[in-house]
């Protein structure tokens, strides 16, 4: 493994959280469309690549937060995460735990959770207090990694699986963000070793190894760009019509190299695009019907993490071999980053 440490990120933070919801009958000094949770601990441990190249994991920091906007304790996140009304007077101020996360990170890390809840109420939490919403520009979301380095799926799986299928001793129970950031960085450092092994035994295949690098996207890349075909008597034309857009990257405007061409799963279309500064994005068109009985296509471009990218190339593969996975109910929450 000597030679991964000068090519491939050798700290990785993972971070992990608990949030207070609003209660429905109380009413919110906020609208909760704009805090969805407020965050009342943080847990993160650092996971380093040392000196002899092996994986070593710090002590887990935790801290509890006391919140300002949601002070009475949801019943339902009571009992997942076993915490009252009570233990919210307790805390640091929001501003306060956030400095000192930072400092625990350090200057030169990938920052990583599982799944993208906590980046999205990590952002929503630092705007209510009037700080920067830009994050670490290095994200990595553990839960694809650990599914395709793993099993080779994309089935969202639970961190409880992913530490039952490793046989991580469980000596804690979950949902303390700090335990939870434990078994996360234990499943990440896993998912690593057996990342560099699947690397060391397919450099003679490197055209189906997806690269470290391919796992790592921008948070901080939320903008996109949506368009409309004109009105057509059909579906298929309003899809073809669309699919003719030319694409610009949103942030730089440079024209996008198609990785993955438009094509059909169900009524959607989607497409894979590479900007060269700023990674891939993916694509996504839907006929919309008007009141006259016609249709118009409906584009969307918006930048891709490792999920939602493998998600389009594995559908465009069942399109290939005909076995096409069914069609997600929400695509627009899948394909994108937020």
């Amino acid at each position: 493994m000597s030679e991964l440490k000068e090519t491939f990120p050798t700290t990785f933070v993972v971070l992990d959280m608990e949030w207070n919801q609003p209660i429905p009958y109380i009413p919110s000094p906020v609208d909760p469309k704009t805090l969805p949770g407020e965050i009342i601990d943080i847990g993160a441990v650092k996971l380093r690549m040392n000196s002899q190249n092996d994986f070593e994991l710090s002590r887990p920091l935790r801290l509890t937060v006391r919140p300002i906007y949601y002070r009475v304790m949801n019943k339902q996140v009571s009992r997942v995460i076993n915490k009252s009304t009570n233990d919210l007077k307790c805390g640091l101020p929001f501003q306060e735990a956030y400095k000192l996360f930072l400092d625990f990170c350090g200057d030169d890390y990938v920052l990583c959770a599982w799944g993208d809840s906590d980046i999205s109420i990590l952002r929503s939490n630092l705007k209510i207090h009037g700080l920067s919403a830009e994050l670490n520009d290095r994200f990595m979301d553990i839960q694809p990694f650990f599914g395709k380095v793993g099993e080779n799926t994309t089935m969202q799986r639970s961190v409880n699986y992913a530490v039952d299928f490793y046989r991580i001793p469980q000596t804690d129970d979950f949902h303390s963000a700090d335990k939870d950031a434990w078994y996360e960085a234990m499943v990440l450092k896993e998912s690593l070793i057996d990342y560099f092994s699947m690397k060391q035994s397919e450099e003679k295949n490197k055209e189906n190894f997806i690269p470290l690098s391919s796992y790592i996207s921008n948070p901080n890349l939320t903008m996109q760009f949506r368009w409309k075909s004109d009105v057509f008597p059909t579906e298929k034309e309003a899809d073809e019509s669309a699919e003719k857009e030319a694409l610009f990257c949103p942030i730089c405007n440079e024209k996008l190299s198609e990785d993955l061409p438009w094509f059909a799963s169900g009524h959607t279309h989607f497409s894979l695009w590479k900007c060269s500064q700023h990674g891939y994005l993916t694509g996504k068109i839907r006929a919309k019907r008007t009141p006259d009985q016609k249709y118009y296509g409906a584009g969307q471009l918006r930048f891709a993490n490792a999920s939602s990218a493998w998600y389009v190339k594995e559908k465009w593969q069942s399109i290939l071999t005909g076995q096409d996975i069914t069609e997600r109910k929400n695509d627009s929450e899948t394909v994108g980053n937020d």
